[in-house]
C-alpha cells in the first residue's frame, strides 16, 4: 500500500534505518535493510532544477526493511516498509507498507 508520509527515522552510523515512528507507533527494524534506487515522480513536483544539476532530483535511495512495532498504538502493522530520504529536503518518508493482513483487507 502506498503511504507517502513524513516520518522520523533513527539510523545507524552508516545511514541505514534502525527505528522509525509512524502514526504514534515506534517500529524497530528486525532485518538487514536493503538499499535500492527509485525514480521520483518529478511531474508532481513544482521544483525546478538548474540546468545540468537535476539528476539528484530524479533518483531517490529507498531502504526496504522488515519491522515490528515496539509500542502500542491505534494502528499496528508488522510488515515490510519502504523508507526513503528525500534528496532535496533530506526529510525521511514512508513510501509504502507491505503486509499480508492489509492486502487481504484491500483485495478480499
Amino acid at each position: 500500500m502506498r503511504i507517502d508520509e513524513a516520518v522520523p527515522v533513527e539510523t545507524t552510523d552508516d545511514g541505514a534505518p534502525l527505528r522509525f515512528t509512524w502514526r504514534r507507533v515506534v517500529y524497530g527494524v528486525v532485518s538487514s535493510p536493503e538499499l535500492w534506487m527509485t525514480r521520483q515522480a518529478w511531474w508532481r513536483s513544482a521544483t525546478r532544477a538548474p540546468r545540468g544539476e537535476g539528476q539528484h532530483l530524479l533518483e531517490m535511495p529507498v531502504w526496504r526493511v522488515d519491522a515490528l512495532p515496539l509500542t502500542d498504538g491505534a494502528h499496528r502493522v508488522d510488515g515490510t516498509f519502504d523508507l526513503a530520504r528525500d534528496p532535496v529536503s533530506h526529510e525521511w518518508l514512508l513510501l509504502g507498507v507491505f503486509d499480508d493482513q492489509i492486502d487481504q483487507q484491500l483485495f478480499a
